[in-house]
């Protein structure tokens, strides 16, 4: 990540990210038909969204469909800042965030256009018109596409307590994908379980990320997004306002993904080295 868009001068940030891991899924996985029950019928698969494309632009389709997936974690600056907070996010965290995604959204339509460019059918799913956020659902709100579990798909980690995603960098990230029409190599999937990475869901232990959340959104039960988001929104969204003197659109405080042992590692993997 040597873009200079991978740094914030104006608060002495050097790089938002580190170095990022790469995944490649199976696009005809079983696995995205089962989201649609896991996640919901609104979740849509990665041959619907080829095939929707393929039909506008008028490209026959292959059945190669792959979903190349990426994470970018946060950078050891960043991460420290919000290391040492216990009710608001770091400044660093929060411009991190902010000014992160925007990164994270030129690599999708670079990595779309580098298929693209090359007469390979291509969607970055997220970027799409089709795209949609899901809202008023039960457990809070998701979307039509879920780079997450792409990613689990993809064999780069699996989820966790506070319904993060435990890469082998740590939960401490952002990530991205794309959807091509092109036969690559797919990376294997190895994990036992959905939730083999965490220490709590797995060996009963840790639970460091519910101590770490301010809002109590996280329980033994799990993560519970409409408290989260109520929090996020009525309260730490007007103290960043009066410190930043801007409106920043922060996604999470992201304290639960901080200051734990999953921060920049897997860490049932350290357990058992």
């Amino acid at each position: 990540m040597h873009s200079p868009l991978n740094s914030i001068p104006s608060i002495n940030v050097q790089r938002i990210y580190d170095e990022p891991i790469i995944g490649v899924a199976d696009g005809m996985d079983p696995l995205f038909t089962d989201y649609k029950s896991i996640i919901g019928d609104f979740h849509q698969s990665p041959e619907e969204i080829l095939q929707r494309r393929a039909q506008d632009g008028g490209t026959p389709l292959s059945p190669d469909i792959r979903v190349v997936c990426w994470a970018l974690p946060f950078s050891s600056q960043i991460k420290a800042a919000n290391r040492k907070k216990e009710v608001w996010p770091s400044i660093q965290w929060a411009y991190g965030t902010r000014f992160g995604e925007e990164l994270n959204n030129l690599l999708r339509r670079a990595v779309e256009s580098f298929f693209t460019g090359r007469g390979i059918l291509a969607v970055a799913p997220v970027l799409d018109s089709h795209w949609r956020r899901i809202e008023n659902l039960p457990g809070g709100h998701t979307s039509n596409w879920s780079e997450r579990h792409a990613l689990f798909a993809a064999g780069m980690g699996t989820f966790s307590l506070n319904d993060g995603f435990i890469t082998e960098k740590g939960i401490a990230m952002r990530c991205g994908s794309v959807v091509v029409n092109a036969a690559l190599p797919v990376t294997p999937r190895t994990a036992g379980t959905h939730v083999a990475n965490c220490l709590f869901c797995s060996a009963g232990t840790c639970g460091k990320c519910m101590e770490r959340c301010p809002a109590y959104a996280i329980t033994a039960r799990g993560h519970d997004k409409v408290v989260c988001r109520r929090y996020r929104e009525q309260l730490f969204r007007d103290f960043l306002h009066e410190t930043c003197g801007v409106d920043l659109d922060v996604g999470e405080c992201g304290l639960c993904q901080t200051g734990v042992p999953c921060e920049s590692c897997n860490p049932t993997a350290k357990r058992a080295e």
